[in-house]
């Protein structure tokens, strides 16, 4: 090769290197079933598992972490090339990302002790009591917003050692979470009285992702529906737990 041709692929491929996207940042938290530390340090869990093939399918290269939502919601707010997921998309939250999704439904429920023989019918029902919720989680917020009287612990864990101690009345979380954690922690003595919303749960990226792009990841994840891809995955991971 003479030297000329030589020069002029080095510098195509500086070119090529200096305009490839960079990956992204793809951040979560421990809210299982959808996302969760799994066995080995990977994590797992039924909107990982959407994610990762979605990614597949665009060619986009990328790396997930797990860390604290407040952190992770934040640093998505502020940082571009970051994404965020399962996210719950709300008009609080519209306009501080971009969306792809929905990935998932999220049904929302109010576990009891066992022992509680309150007739729980309506959402109002509760409204003398004190709710054990978790801080920056949308359904905390729907709660306080509505001028609930709601507990706030720093993981939804805690409510649930809580709502035994006695030092809650209700326990307010996603189905599918509460359903895991409870058995996580081997605990048999609460009970679901109430289904009070369902929302979805999205990948929620920073406003600074192309509109292309996010056009793009959308079409995809349609097509992930159309071929049954997301049917098949909800299936491993929600049949056990209705």
């Amino acid at each position: 090769m003479s030297i000329r041709l030589l020069l002029a692929s080095v510098l195509l491929t500086a070119s090529l290197a200096a305009t490839a996207a960079p990956p992204l940042r793809i951040l979560t938290e421990d809210y299982p079933p959808f996302n969760m530390m799994g066995s080995g340090g990977r994590i797992s869990g039924l909107s990982t598992d959407i994610v990762q093939e979605l990614f597949k399918r665009a060619g986009t290269s990328y790396g997930i972490e797990l860390l604290p939502w407040i952190r992770a919601f934040n640093l998505t707010v502020l940082e571009t090339n970051t994404c965020l997921y399962s996210t719950t998309r709300n008009d609080a939250r519209e306009h501080q990302f971009k969306w792809i999704g929905p990935l998932v439904e999220n049904p929302w429920v109010l576990y009891a002790r066992a022992d509680n023989h309150h007739a729980i019918l309506a959402l109002e029902d509760v409204r003398r009591f004190k709710i054990g919720g978790y801080a920056g989680d949308a359904t905390s917020q729907f709660l306080i917003d509505r001028g609930f009287d709601v507990d706030l612990a720093n993981s939804d864990q805690l409510n649930v050692r809580k709502l035994l101690a006695g030092r809650i009345d209700f326990w307010a979380t996603g189905k599918y979470l509460g359903a895991s954690l409870l058995a996580r922690e081997k605990v048999s003595q609460l009970k679901p009285v109430l289904t009070f919303n369902t929302t979805l749960l999205y990948l929620a990226c920073n406003p600074a992702m192309p509109d292309s792009q996010v056009q793009a990841l959308n079409e995809l994840l349609r097509s992930m529906q159309r071929d049954g891809t997301l049917a098949r995955l909800n299936a491993k991971y929600l049949n056990q737990k209705e």
